[in-house]
């Protein structure tokens, strides 16, 4: 992935559309202050590709103030890969989902859509494309501050946790895990399974009590229903007569609610008729006031009409004053108007009376200034010339400085050129003593790799024979058990049928095949127990071998070590007498010439007086121009300043002096609001014709206050006057209701008493049914039990047979089931951490290797290599343990990590990191075209980030884009392309050097 083009609005630190071309760029520094934005632009990268960045939320991602205004943050970023273009389109609104886009460039500014349904198919789509998830392409692409070191520092444990997760082999602890679930729930099955076992066993031993219990049961069943039938006929005869007193119940029942209901009727119907009585007294009084409370209602119909009168007027009062007030204020803006005119005019005179003031003046200071403008001319032509030399001059300087520049880098170089050959020569003997060491460790380990691979061939037999024997054991132990079984069944003297085929048996025969069988029983037994021997025997014998062939790679590494120290001290070797050749043949002259060309310069010492002089004359030229400048800049400000006076004047003689005293005419005559005048004259005499009085309306109101009870009163005589016949007529009928409702209550009264005599005769004559009633029930239940308890008997005697069957089902998957186990628990320890795990790390570590020590030729000339150790021997005891040492050698041998330079060490990291993220990249299936380093130089002194450069500058060519961030100034021009971020008021911006 090689990125193209990223674009950024109202993304974290961005607010503003910011565009970043990568085009042209192949190796470029991201710098600027801390907090200016240049890691955002890291995270609009992983943001846009993957959803993710350094926030916690992709709420967190848009910018502060365009979250505060609805607006969204929206990542543009183009790539090309396998050379085709790509963009994604990334939106996001604070409190909304994502939108997200995928498209594919088919021309210039065309795009087709590969957008799939929704936000996760898409980001499915984009990672299967790039064949990296956001993981991968961190971990392969960028190096993150204080990470460079992080391999390469860390206890040999710690190494092999970080390389696990890089290598995602640690996805194999969720098999691990998912086999020790799975185990632990066969194992539970197993014991659940071993306690049915024993149930089983202990019900096969109970038939004997079961068969006692089952006639006990049958006994205990018949005496229950003997003694039920003689009580069901008590109870029958029982609940007749229990039925003749629930009907006469039922009767008294009836005749106590329907004297309750009668006697409550009564109690309504009195109540009814003191209402009625108390409604009548009511009316009759309003009846004896009627001749007042109609003269009151004739009065109140007056006062209305009066009142109804002044209201009217009142209105048409009120419709009159707002007229007038509309008027009145028309007036009063018209006077305004006039007076606000009149005060501008005035203000106007004044200004152009100061103006008047002004213009001498200005007028004496355009002629000052054109002598000035004249002077300044002169002396400037003069100052040219010499600045024409100065160039020429500096010019001439410049050169001869960039001839001594190159004269000294190249004296530099060879100085440094003869150190280093006085350095060769003193490693030459060093090389020569670690080839010689070198041979002799080579042809050691070749012996002992022989040894092992012999040793190695006997343990896969030995393996493969256990494997066999391992799998014979069960079949053998089953047909063991089986061949026990049919002997003991032969071992009963039987008469009849054979227990084993069912052919005729006789005793002949039954010694026979008791014979053949005890025969093949031993045969199989003796076979088992010389396999279990074998076994065992094999058991201590792998043991050993494995303990053996442990050291088969790290001795096969270390041959190839051996081979590689012994292939680069020969090299180194070539090398050391080739660069002593070539600096006897030239490199020594020229050192001595080029010193002797250094230690003169008069020359250039009196250029740089020259230029020196000249330049005082130049810089006297410069201040001379900038007082031309501010001299013309105040002319052209005197000459408008006199245009605006000479027009503002003109204009107020020909206009504004004339207006001024019309205006101040029309105040002092009032000469404005003619209409308005006429209509208020005209709405007074309308006003006046009207005769409203105020305090007469008033008087009618209150008038009519004091009446306002007489309508109700009316209302109520007329109800009074319709309402008292039929209420005479209701109070007549009620009357009649009561009496005979007196004469229904005592009838009713006298019928429940004779009832009541009744029910007390009946209930004398009856028993105790609900004794007798439970008694039925408690033997029926006993019945009930009784059965429950035979079939239970007959139940658990039947079902021996059953369980024999099964005894028989439940061990032979008590055994599989035990094999399961046992498989699982050999997976559960495949998949761990010394298991698979440890394999695929082995698997990746030669490829590691091979990339770091590629890195590290470069880096170092062929001097340094590093490799990777996966076992050590123990101190303590004779085996070997896990681990991940890393071995470092140079020409001198090999050394621990923490015993070379700080140089040397950084480049050691910088090649495992590196070679890292190259590994990462192909397990992805991707290339690795694009690496960033993001602040990379702030941990490192001054040495330490010149030796970064140089690596970076060392593998450029590996890569489409390098990318590295750092926020120190000294660093900029250390690179070909700079990209420059700065925070601004409105955002963080971008700018490419």
């Amino acid at each position: 992935m090689i990125p193209l083009r990223l674009e950024l609005t109202n993304f974290l630190s961005y607010r503003k559309t910011t565009v970043l071309d990568f085009n042209g760029v192949h190796l470029a520094c991201i710098s600027g202050l801390n907090g200016a934005g240049k890691s955002s632009l890291l995270d609009a990268i992983t943001w846009a590709l993957f959803g993710k960045s350094r926030s916690r939320s992709d709420d967190d991602v848009v910018n502060r103030i365009a979250a505060r205004n609805g607006d969204l943050a929206e990542v543009r970023f183009v790539f090309e890969l396998e050379e085709c273009v790509y963009r994604v389109v990334r939106q996001k609104q604070p409190g909304r989902t994502s939108l997200l886009e995928l498209q594919m460039a088919t021309g210039d500014d065309e795009w087709r859509a590969l957008s799939e349904g929704g936000v996760r198919q898409t980001q499915a789509a984009i990672e299967a494309l790039l064949r990296m998830n956001f993981d991968t392409f961190i971990n392969a692409s960028f190096f993150l501050q204080g990470q460079a070191d992080e391999f390469t520092t860390k206890t040999p444990g710690k190494r092999k946790e970080i390389l696990a997760d890089l290598l995602s082999v640690n996805r194999w602890d969720k098999y691990r895990e998912a086999a020790g679930e799975r185990r632990k729930q066969e194992q539970e099955k197993l014991l659940v399974l071993d306690a049915r076992l024993d149930e089983i066993g202990a019900e096969l031993d109970e038939q004997e009590q079961r068969e006692a219990d089952l006639a006990e049961a049958q006994e205990a069943l018949a005496q229950a229903s003997e003694r039920l039938r003689d009580k069901e006929k008590l109870l029958e005869q029982m609940r007749r007569v229990e039925a003749a007193i629930k009907q006469q119940k039922q009767q008294v029942q009836n005749l106590r609610e329907s004297l309750t209901t009668a006697e409550a009727r009564l109690s309504r119907l009195q109540q009814t008729r003191a209402q009625r009585q108390k409604e009548r007294e009511t009316y009759q009084a309003l009846l004896d006031d009627a001749q007042q409370i109609v003269a009151q209602h004739e009065a109140w119909q007056e006062a209305e009409a009066d009142l109804q009168r002044w209201q009217e007027k009142a209105e048409k009062f009120g419709r009159l004053q707002a007229e007038r007030h509309q008027h009145q204020l028309v007036l009063e803006r018209e006077r305004s108007t006039l007076q606000q005119r009149a005060r501008e005019l005035q203000r106007q005179a004044q200004r152009v009376t100061e103006m008047r003031q002004e213009e001498s003046g200005l007028r004496e200071a355009l002629a000052e200034s054109d002598e000035q403008l004249r002077k300044l001319d002169e002396q400037l032509e003069e100052l040219s010339q010499r600045e024409e030399e100065w160039h020429e001059a500096r010019a001439a300087l410049q050169n001869m400085e960039a001839q001594r520049q190159v004269r000294q880098q190249e004296l530099a170089r060879l100085q440094r050129e003869a150190q280093r050959i006085t350095e060769l020569r003193e490693e030459q003997q060093t090389v020569t003593r670690n080839l010689d060491a070198a041979t002799k460790a080579l042809a050691d380990a070749e012996a002992q790799a022989e040894a092992l691979e012999q040793k190695n061939e006997r343990l896969m037999q030995a393996l493969a024979e256990r494997d066999s024997l391992q799998t014979q054991q069960p079949r053998l132990r089953q047909e063991m058990d089986e061949l026990n079984e049919r002997r003991q069944k032969l071992s009963v003297e039987t008469e009849g049928a054979c227990p084993l085929c069912g052919q005729s048996l006789t005793e002949a025969h039954r010694r026979e095949v008791l014979a053949d069988v005890e025969a093949t029983g031993k045969e199989n037994a003796d076979q088992y127990r010389a396999n279990r021997q074998r076994l065992e025997s094999l058991e201590g014998e792998i043991a050993e071998l494995n303990k053996a062939v442990r050291n088969r790679d790290r001795l096969q590494r270390e041959v190839q070590s051996q081979r590689q120290r012994q292939a680069t001290a020969q090299a180194r070797l070539d090398e050391i007498q080739r660069a002593l050749a070539v600096w006897e043949e030239d490199g020594s002259e020229r050192l001595t010439a080029l010193q002797e060309q250094l230690a003169d310069d008069t020359a250039i010492k009196e250029k740089q007086l020259e230029v020196a002089d000249l330049g005082k004359d130049v810089q006297r030229k410069r201040e001379l121009e900038e007082k031309q400048r501010k001299q013309q800049k105040r002319r052209s400000d005197a000459e408008a300043r006199l245009a605006e006076i000479e027009r503002a004047t003109g204009e107020w003689e020909e206009q504004g002096k004339e207006a001024l005293a019309q205006a101040e005419e029309q105040l002092e005559a009032e000469a404005y609001g003619a209409e308005a005048r006429e209509a208020l004259a005209e709405i007074d005499e309308r006003i006046e014709a009207l005769g409203y009085d105020e305090e007469a309306h008033a008087a009618a109101r209150e008038t009519r206050r004091r009446l306002a009870p007489a309508p109700a009163r009316y209302q109520e005589l007329k109800q009074a006057e319709a309402a008292v016949k039929p209420l005479e007529d209701t109070l007549a009928d009620l009357a009649q209701d009561i009496d005979e409702q007196h004469e229904t209550v005592t009838r009713i009264t006298e019928q429940h008493e004779e009832a009541t005599a009744q029910l007390e005769a009946l209930s004398e004559d009856g028993g105790n049914l609900p004794q007798v009633e439970k008694e039925v029930t408690d033997l029926r239940e006993q019945e009930v039990s009784a059965h429950r308890r035979v079939g239970a008997a007959q139940q658990r005697l039947a079902v021996l047979d059953d369980l024999r069957q099964k005894r028989k089902q439940e061990q032979a998957r008590r055994a599989e089931l035990t094999r399961l186990i046992e498989r699982l628990q050999r997976l559960e320890k495949a998949c761990g951490r010394d298991g698979v795990q440890a394999l695929l790390i082995e698997q990746a570590l030669p490829e590691i290797e091979e990339d770091a020590n590629e890195l590290l030729e470069r880096l170092t000339g062929g001097d340094m290599r590093v490799s990777f150790e996966t076992q050590r021997e123990l101190k303590t005891r004779d085996e070997l343990a896990e681990t991940l040492d890393i071995r470092i050698s140079d020409v001198a041998g090999e050394r621990p990590y923490e015993n070379f330079s700080g140089g040397e060490q950084f480049r050691v990291n910088f090649a495992v990191r590196l070679a890292l993220s190259r590994i990462l990249a192909r397990r992805a299936g991707a290339r690795l075209q694009t690496l960033v380093i993001d602040e990379g130089f702030g941990s490192q002194d001054p040495q330490g980030r010149q030796r970064l450069v140089e690596a970076i500058n060392t593998i450029h060519e590996d890569f489409a884009r390098i990318l590295v961030i750092t926020h120190i100034s000294e660093l900029r021009d250390a690179f070909p392309s700079r990209i420059e971020v700065e925070k601004t008021p409105a955002g963080s911006q971008v700018t490419v050097y």
